[in-house]
């Protein structure tokens, strides 16, 4: 049984009980929300993986594309841990 589910079973009047099943759900919520922010940043990484290796060095727009892959692995690399959480 879903722990949820297992809280308003089992005392359905307690009011602690179904401000925890809320949180619950709320945070259930918030990490779905979070994997999909993740499979976008993780996408757009490797669309600009794609664009930088078929782009010439000697553009000019490629630091600047270089600097947003950095950024963009720092940012998968610090909400991959908190998504676990």
């Amino acid at each position: 049984m879903d722990i949820v589910e297992n809280l308003r079973a089992h005392a359905p009047d307690c009011e602690l009980n179904g401000a925890a099943a809320l949180e619950i759900e709320h945070l259930r919520a918030a990490n779905e929300i979070l994997r999909a922010e993740n499979e976008i940043l993780r996408t757009a990484l490797e669309c600009a993986d794609i664009a930088m290796a078929g782009a010439p060095i000697w553009h000019g727009q490629h630091l600047v594309l270089s600097e947003i892959l950095a950024d963009l692995k720092k940012t998968l690399a610090a909400m991959e841990p908190a998504a676990e959480a």
